[in-house]
């Protein structure tokens, strides 16, 4: 769930009320590149080392976000990769009907 809030001296606001379960919750807090302040380089790396990681970091990136090929491009599946996919399958429905979480 995605809920609005607003950081204010060490606590988050939400903007509108919101009763959780629990007294501490793990949250995922995306904060916009601008309001952060920089940080001196924590570790000391060379220059060097720091653009090798900033490289390795946009090539990760790029595999991550490059587009799915259309399904019609994608090689048919092996024998073995279907019987895998079938046992996978038959598995979720016997812990289904076991009353398992799949």
């Amino acid at each position: 769930m995605q809920v609005e809030a607003i950081y204010d001296q060490g606590h988050l606001e939400f903007a509108y009320p919101l009763q959780l379960k629990h007294q501490r919750v793990r949250l995922m807090v995306e904060v916009p590149d601008d309001e952060i302040v920089n940080q001196p380089n924590a570790y000391n790396l060379p220059p060097e080392v720091l653009a090798r990681a900033r490289n390795m970091l946009e090539k990760y990136a790029a595999i991550v976000n490059a587009p799915l090929p259309p399904d019609a491009d994608l090689p048919e599946l092996s024998a073995e990769y279907q019987e895998r996919l079938d046992a996978i399958e038959l598995r979720a429905q016997l812990r289904q009907e076991q009353g398992r979480p799949v």
